[in-house]
């Protein structure tokens, strides 16, 4: 059978801007779920996967924007797809899409949003309360483990594993939708290989390296997508690409609807927040979750990336960055994990116009 995957600064065009408009954008709630286990397909021992690295952000590299005219804005946003059937296929920024990026170029990022959208945030209470009391790791290491996967929101989060011209690898991602999962788009595209990866299967709320310990099977795709600036801009460095490294796998079977998804939003706003960090790290035991909190300030939110102390190790790229909703005790996306540099870790922020882009493909 198929086995399972494979591998900031810069402030882009001040694409994220939806001014004007309400003052977050968001996808779909999330849900819990039906309680239902599905069944996938049995999993192969995935003892000789290796994590992908994490890309490394240069220190002292610049971070200012390319400046993109309109046309090549807009492609930057386009989606390039490879279906399972080995089809590779672009599509055009949907309108509303096309608006926001407009809109940003037209000067709009220079306008203060509206107050009163950010979110009162602290730690998941899944990961701080019970049992369940990278590295980049920064000091002590404060990862812990999570033992008991198949239980919400921990059946959101994934082991991603496909093939690179060197052999199997792996990332982690989060189910968005019922078949919608949000990743990093360097563990679905290698500039390496310049090529997509291979044979890509997701397994959530893995708990070990063998086909027993994948309490729900793994899942093939249907499509893979990335933002077509992270090919397209690429210029021989992961510096000139960190803003669009972002992907979406569409699963063939909407396992969401059993195991439950998270929800992403945009706060224009947004203000220090506490982030909860759920994925795969490979310094761990393969295909065990790992869990760690840390706490973002303002002063490292831009409006298309932000950095933290929070401990990670390659094979977490793509894992999303999430803080607690005390208010409506939703959990809340607010970045996908990416990258390092000496300093912090980075992920990309889930700002307006990426919310629009997730938007047009989210299943």
């Amino acid at each position: 059978m198929n086995r399972l995957t494979r591998n900031i600064l810069l402030t882009t065009i001040a694409v994220a801007a939806l001014w004007g408009a309400p003052a977050y954008a968001q996808m779909t709630e999330g849900s819990t779920g039906n309680g239902e286990a599905p069944r996938g397909a049995p999993l192969d021992d995935i003892g000789s996967t290796k994590p992908i690295d994490v890309p490394k952000v240069e220190e002292g590299a610049s971070r200012a924007a390319p400046v993109l005219d309109e046309a090549a804005a807009l492609q930057s946003y386009s989606v390039l797809t490879k279906s399972r059937d080995g089809k590779e296929t672009r599509s055009d920024p949907s309108a509303a899409l096309k608006g926001i990026v407009i809109k940003s170029l037209e000067g709009g990022a220079g306008k203060k949003a509206d107050a009163g959208s950010s979110p009162q945030s602290g730690a998941d209470p899944a990961i701080t309360e019970g049992e369940e009391a990278s590295r980049q790791v920064f000091g002590t290491d404060d990862r812990v483990q999570v033992k008991n996967t198949k239980v919400y929101p921990f059946t959101t989060i994934g082991f991603i594993q496909g093939k690179a011209k060197d052999g199997f690898s792996s990332c982690s991602g989060t189910l968005i939708g019922p078949r919608t999962v949000l990743t990093a788009a360097h563990c679905l595209y290698s500039h390496e290989d310049k090529a997509w990866l291979e044979d890509v299967m997701y397994v959530p709320s893995l708990n070990g390296s063998t086909g027993d310990d994948a309490p729900f099977g793994a899942y093939p795709y249907e499509s893979l997508n990335v933002v077509e600036g992270y090919v397209a801009n690429y210029q021989g460095s992961y510096d000139s690409v960190v803003p669009w490294d972002l992907g979406i796998i569409t699963l063939v079977d909407p396992i969401g609807n059993n195991l439950g998804y998270l929800q992403g939003s945009h706060y224009d706003d947004l203000t220090d927040f506490t982030a909860n960090i759920v994925g795969y790290p490979g310094d761990k035991p393969m295909g065990t979750m790992w869990r760690t909190t840390c706490d973002v300030i303002a002063e490292a939110i831009s409006e298309d990336i932000f950095t933290y102390d929070c401990d990670t190790y390659p094979g977490s790229s793509g894992s999303s960055v999430y803080f607690y909703d005390s208010a409506s005790k939703q959990r809340i996306i607010t970045g996908v994990n990416v990258a390092e540099s000496a300093q912090s870790n980075l992920a990309v922020r889930l700002n307006a116009t990426y919310i629009a882009w997730i938007n047009d493909l989210w299943k």
